[in-house]
């Protein structure tokens, strides 16, 4: 397993490298959430523990960047000095999978970022993100930015079949076949729901991100699809 730490506190992050080295589990190291970010554009991680105050830009920030903008699942613990609800809070919305305060045992944090690994592996779902957009598929939660959206059933089975697709398209059938399997109502009713979705997930807000191409489907994305 390879894991990327993100930790000012050299006496800390030392402890952590070193105990992980005995697990056999490779380490690389940054200081800094930009640093991070660099690593990131380079190399694939099993999972990142990254702390929430760092120089630059803090943990948050990070977890933003990973889950918005480079659409990176990998699984994130953050260490916090604060077990405060508001941190947790901030951090979910963020994009974390797990928290864990300072002081922590280390055995705890090897166990948490191995059951978060073992859920990816297994193909188990993790939080997506994309802009302001944010779905967890285990708890069934949607929010953009920071507001929940109550989805019908029909329309967030719907999302999660553009979110399983992403960044390609979904066809017609197949979101007829997510929602209905093998008997798609006669009308064109997946039409009708994803025009409800749309109301719901794009409208009162900014910026478009679910799309419907002409002849090949539906999809989301941070911009218009080329046809």
């Amino acid at each position: 397993m390879r894991i990327l730490l993100v930790e000012d506190d050299v006496d800390l992050a030392e402890n952590i490298i070193e105990y992980f080295q005995i697990q056999n589990c490779n380490t690389d190291y940054a200081m800094s959430g930009e640093a991070a970010l660099e690593l990131l554009h380079d190399y694939q991680y099993d999972a990142i523990v990254l702390d929430i105050n760092l120089p630059g830009i803090n943990g948050f920030e990070v977890c933003k960047v990973i889950r918005m903008k480079m659409h990176m699942n990998v699984p994130i613990v953050m260490l916090t000095a604060r077990s405060m609800l508001e941190d947790k809070l901030e951090g979910f919305e963020s994009g974390t999978d797990d928290f864990l305060p300072k002081p922590f045992e280390l055995a705890e944090l090897k166990m948490r970022i191995l059951a978060l690994h073992r859920r990816a592996s297994q193909g188990m779902a993790m939080k997506f993100c994309i802009e302001d957009l944010c779905v967890d598929p285990d708890n069934g939660t949607v929010t953009r930015s920071e507001m929940p959206i109550i989805l019908p059933p029909i329309c967030f089975t719907i999302l999660l079949k553009l979110i399983e697709k992403f960044p390609g398209i979904a066809t017609k059938e197949e979101l007829e076949y997510a929602v209905w399997k093998d008997e798609p109502p006669m009308t064109d009713s997946l039409k009708v729901h994803f025009y409800t979705l749309r109301q719901m997930v794009d409208k009162p807000f900014g910026k478009q991100l679910l799309y419907s191409i002409r002849g090949r489907g539906y999809a989301i994305s941070s911009k218009e699809p080329e046809l």
